[in-house]
């Protein structure tokens, strides 16, 4: 299992779901101890390759120049360095009043629009008006001898005085000069508009930086808090990975030692082949592929069997799921464990009551030895003989977990290992 994981560098997330935080770490040293060691065999192929061959490689490459000053480094520009460069509040300033100029130009020239058709309807009048009079003296001079009333039903027009305003502004005998007055007034006006806008833009830049200014100070109160609640988990984590590489170390030098022959150590049986099962696929296909794998190799390795008798152990619980494992722990003290046949890997799960949850190790029995998935490299020849050992020896440094307490199944004989002959159903 874990020789088929270093050679992929992949984990699959149901197997990943199943390790500790401490299993995780010693994982990805394994992981980065094969990643360093392709590297370092690439780099010493790549070193014996043609110089040739590197050298069209090169050539085939796209290239970047850089322009380069008088002293032979790439040239490069930093704003606010020259004398001549204005100031980043300059060109604030100076972007602000241009948008104020802008916007007051708009509003200047449509007002222009609205005067001029303003005084167009008041020429129109004027004239309409002048016309009336005249028509009105030509009519007098006809009938001298008509009364007012038949006077004011012959203008049909009504006559209605200038305004004293335009009369000042606007000579009809002198149109530049109302031109050059309209030019004028328009100037005046976009001035006053800009200065006006100009001022506002500045107002609310201030209330924004002052708005920020309360924001950054609320952020900065809630950024320490979080800074210092990740520093605090940063450094947990901190620990567990130096606490998984301390025991990678030391079960690396243990594995070491277990690959010299002791003598009458009895020899591992072989398991099952590929071709047999499946094997070569890290997580079981489907339940009756692991009842099949259990039942032809498995128990023939007397695994989840008592040491001297032919009776399955009581913390051996079959095939069960891990929240079913949960809910038997549940109410059972601290140190309490069972063991049950995995479906995430060809192996099985050792399920312990900690003091505030149940943790689960995965136990690899794919390559005819039982030892926890990159947990430690002790490899044991049976699954009871681990389950022996750990009853003395923590599982972690960090957690110390010892098997001090079987949780005993209800039923005589798992489902499992029902309909099996040659095993006793006493307990």
């Amino acid at each position: 299992m874990l020789k088929q994981i270093l050679q992929d560098l992949w984990v699959h997330p149901d197997i990943l779901a199943e390790l500790d935080d401490q299993q995780k770490q010693t994982l990805f040293c394994r992981m980065r101890e094969e990643q360093v060691r392709r590297w370092k065999l690439w780099d010493q192929e790549d070193q014996k390759r043609p110089a040739k061959i590197i050298r069209d490689q090169k050539r085939n490459k796209k290239n970047v120049q850089f322009l380069m000053d008088t002293e032979g480094e790439p040239w490069t520009w930093v704003m606010g360095e020259h004398p001549d460069d204005k100031s980043i509040e300059q060109i604030l300033e100076e972007e602000a009043r241009e948008a104020a100029r802008q916007l007051a130009e708009r509003e200047a020239q449509q007002l222009r629009l609205s005067v001029e058709a303003e005084l167009t309807e008041l020429l129109d009048l004027n004239q309409k008006q002048l016309a009336a009079m005249e028509k009105a003296h030509q009519t007098e001079a006809e009938d001298i001898y008509c009364s007012v009333n038949d006077i004011k039903d012959r203008i049909k027009v009504p006559i209605s005085p200038l305004p004293r305003d335009a009369l000042q502004e606007i000579s009809l005998n002198k149109p530049h000069k109302v031109s050059q007055r309209v030019a004028m007034w328009e100037k005046k006006v976009m001035e006053e508009r800009t200065s006006q806008i100009f001022k506002g833009i500045q107002k609310k830049k201030l209330e924004a930086a002052k708005e920020a200014e309360e924001a950054e100070h609320k952020h900065e109160q809630v950024w320490k808090e979080q800074e210092k609640k990740a520093k605090e988990a940063e450094q947990k984590i901190r620990e567990i990975a130096r606490i998984a590489r301390e025991e990678h170390r030391r079960a690396s030098v243990m594995d070491v030692e277990m690959d010299v022959p002791q003598p009458n150590s009895p020899t591992p049986i072989k398991p099952l082949t590929p071709e047999q099962l499946d094997l070569a696929n890290p997580k079981p296909p489907s339940k009756e592929a692991i009842i099949e794998w259990f039942r032809s190799s498995e128990l023939a390795r007397r695994a989840g069997l008592e040491r001297h008798r032919n009776t399955v152990a009581p913390w051996f619980h079959g095939l069960i799921s891990r929240q079913e494992a949960e809910a038997l722990l549940s109410p059972m003290p601290v140190g309490c464990f069972l063991v049950r046949v995995s479906e995430r890997i060809w192996g099985y799960a050792i399920s312990y009551k900690d003091t505030d949850r149940c943790k689960h190790y995965l136990v690899d029995a794919s390559n005819g030895h039982y030892q926890f998935l990159n947990t430690n490299q002790i490899a044991h020849n049976s699954l009871g003989e681990l389950i022996e050992y750990h009853s003395s020896q923590p599982i972690t440094v960090l957690g110390r977990e010892l098997l001090l307490l079987p949780c005993v199944r209800s039923e005589a004989l798992p489902a499992i290992c029902q309909g099996l002959g040659g095993l006793d159903h006493s307990r």
